[in-house]
């Protein structure tokens, strides 16, 4: 009689147990699925910041080309304004990247600064005319927003202007 009762037993248990997979795996792909979206976020990070590096050189490439041009047709060293910087910027950073704004705030923020030591008084610098470029971005996850707001990102590079480094340069106010 005793026997008779095992039987119902072990295959209630086993049809728990095939139960308790299902819930195993419903915890367990949760972890599954925020690890997922871990690895995606850290490729799309580095893609952005290998975007944003390739974008902020390239800007200042075409800066500092610009304004060597100018020097070489007009004899005054002539640096471009903010707008020609944001518009190459995102001609270079899109579309990966939002369209840039000035230095008022906005998302990437980019500054420009030009730096005149085409006499060689400062000998710590380099000598000529030079622009420091340097983009700023918040970088936002995604499916983190509640955990992670954003990610401030950072580029900065340097790119000198050809010819301003020979002899000393006339340079515009606007490049000061």
């Amino acid at each position: 009689m005793e026997g008779d009762l095992i039987a119902p037993r072990v295959k209630l248990f086993w049809h728990a147990k095939r139960a308790v997979a299902a819930v195993e795996f419903a915890l367990s792909g949760i972890a599954i699925v925020a690890f997922m979206m871990a690895i995606i976020n850290l490729g799309l990070l580095g893609f952005s910041l290998g975007t944003m590096e390739r974008a902020t050189e390239a800007t200042a490439r075409a800066a500092a080309m610009y304004a060597s041009n100018q020097y070489a047709s007009t004899g005054t060293m002539t640096c471009p304004t903010s707008d020609f910087i944001v518009s190459d910027f995102n001609k270079y950073g899109q579309p990966p990247l939002p369209a840039a704004g000035t230095a008022s705030g906005s998302n990437p923020l980019i500054t420009a600064v030009w730096t005149d030591n085409s006499d060689g008084s400062n000998s710590a610098d380099w000598h000529g005319v030079y622009l420091t470029l340097t983009v700023k971005y918040n970088w936002s996850p995604i499916g983190f927003v509640p955990f992670v707001k954003t990610i401030p990102l950072s580029i900065t590079t340097a790119s000198t202007v050809m010819g301003s480094f020979d002899i000393p340069t006339v340079v515009a106010s606007t490049c000061q």
